[in-house]
């Protein structure tokens, strides 16, 4: 894979294919990450400084160099290490300056998170130029009622995602600006007949070095979400439906939610509450997820027949087959080759 490297500007500085390893980590909805190791070279050493991008063109993903390690040795000769974020994690520099009551579909309450802290916020210097959210594509159900302040941009938009099953991008257009994208990946899986089915198993010789995990130490399924006021009087919303050993209740302390003295109707804040409950169970549910090395020679390849974000079928070395989503993709490049490794994760999500 070339690797074009571009100033602030994102203007090409120059082009990279002599590295002894890369990996290209792409993901669904968290920032994505990069590690390029290379000979120190002239040329490598004046184009891999922090501050400088990576691009590849056949891949969406963008990623900011921010670290710079250099080893010298004088057996194996000298070599720079050059790693950091996707794109996406511009997002983490700005924080919900203000009071925000987000109401409607996903895509409105993100493009509104946007708006009022990138694109035109209050306050000019928190403007980043040139960024745009695409045209929504989806047709979306879901609806929101949240209200946040002070919290991380990148953290509130993931879990608004995480939460419904969205996906998001930061791209470069052909004018080289930033453009926001919300998606939602493809049904492949066997439950479905409108798209052609995408299957991983070792049966079907194209997934090796498996490893399977699952983790319910952090489980819980019943929230009871804390709002305004004090004591008895303080206003609570209770989400989520187990009963006995099945069971399992998290406090959320949800003070920071306002009715503004009335302004917001109980009914609505009763809502924000409530979503806040939704949130916080989705970061605190069964962690199952399935990764192995794709064999891509015999069946699938990789931006062709899937892409991350799809739901797939996949069967793990106990013998269980779940539809499950693609939400993390490493590719690696060395001396022995290029290496795709996707995690499955949302285990029997259908």
């Amino acid at each position: 894979m070339d690797l074009y490297i571009l100033n602030r500007d994102f203007e090409i500085l120059g082009v990279i294919d002599d590295y002894a390893s890369v990996i290209w980590t792409t993901r669904y909805t968290q920032a994505g990450d990069f590690e390029i190791y290379i000979p120190a070279t002239p040329k490598n050493l004046s184009l891999l400084r922090t501050g400088n991008y990576v691009k590849r063109w056949d891949d969406d993903m963008v990623g900011i160099i921010r670290t710079i390690n250099i080893t010298t040795d004088v057996e194996n000769g000298d070599y720079i290490t050059a790693s950091g974020p996707d794109l996406k994690s511009i997002l983490a520099s700005r924080i919900v300056w203000q009071q925000t009551i987000l109401s409607g579909s996903v895509y409105q309450c993100i493009s509104k998170l946007l708006t009022d802290n990138i694109i035109s916020p209050t306050v000019s210097e928190r403007k980043i130029e040139n960024f745009s959210i695409a045209p929504n594509t989806l047709v979306e159900t879901e609806t929101i009622e949240k209200q946040t302040t002070g919290d991380n941009l990148l953290d509130v938009i993931v879990e608004i995602c995480e939460t419904f099953g969205y996906g998001f991008k930061l791209t470069l257009d052909e004018r080289n600006s930033i453009v926001f994208s919300l998606y939602k990946g493809v049904d492949r899986s066997q439950n479905q007949g409108a798209n052609s089915r995408i299957v991983f198993s070792k049966d079907f010789d194209n997934l090796a070095n498996t490893t399977y995990m699952y983790d319910e130490s952090n489980y819980y399924n019943v929230a009871l979400v804390a709002g305004e006021g004090e004591g008895s009087e303080r206003k609570t919303q209770a989400v989520g439906t187990a009963s006995g050993l099945d069971r399992y209740e998290l406090f959320v302390d949800s003070r920071n939610i306002s009715s503004n003295e009335g302004e917001i109707t109980e009914e609505e804040y009763n809502a924000q509450l409530s979503q806040q409950g939704l949130e916080a169970l989705a970061e605190h549910q069964t962690t199952e997820s399935f990764e192995g090395q794709v064999i891509e020679q015999y069946t699938y390849f990789y931006k062709q027949d899937y892409f991350l974000g799809d739901i797939v079928t996949a069967e793990n070395e106990l013998g269980i087959m779940a539809s499950t989503r693609i939400t993390e993709v490493i590719e690696s490049e060395d001396g022995t080759g290029h290496k795709i490794i996707p995690t499955f994760s949302d285990w029997g999500l259908i």
